[in-house]
């Protein structure tokens, strides 16, 4: 949820909307119908860890790249001032 507040922050609101996005609806959806038949009920209990999982490795790609984003930004804009 951090990683949302994040993107925010940083002036990217298409990656944190559509990371809430793929996180409720394409994850938590998806797999709530889907791995019920393949695990039964227990399908459900492990929908929501796994589109939380898989959330998280979605939202450290996106961390990491505006992080170089910002980086590569800092230091043209140092390069300006020389």
């Amino acid at each position: 949820m951090d990683a949302l507040f994040f993107l925010q922050a940083m002036g990217k609101a298409v990656p944190s909307t559509a990371l809430s996005m793929v996180r409720e609806v394409v994850f938590g959806v998806g797999f709530a119908l889907i791995l019920p038949v393949f695990f039964g009920l227990d399908g459900v209990l492990y929908s929501m860890p796994l589109s939380d999982l898989l959330t998280f490795l979605i939202a450290m790609f996106l961390i990491v790249r505006t992080y170089r984003e910002l980086g590569t930004h800092s230091v043209t804009k140092q390069a300006a001032f020389v």
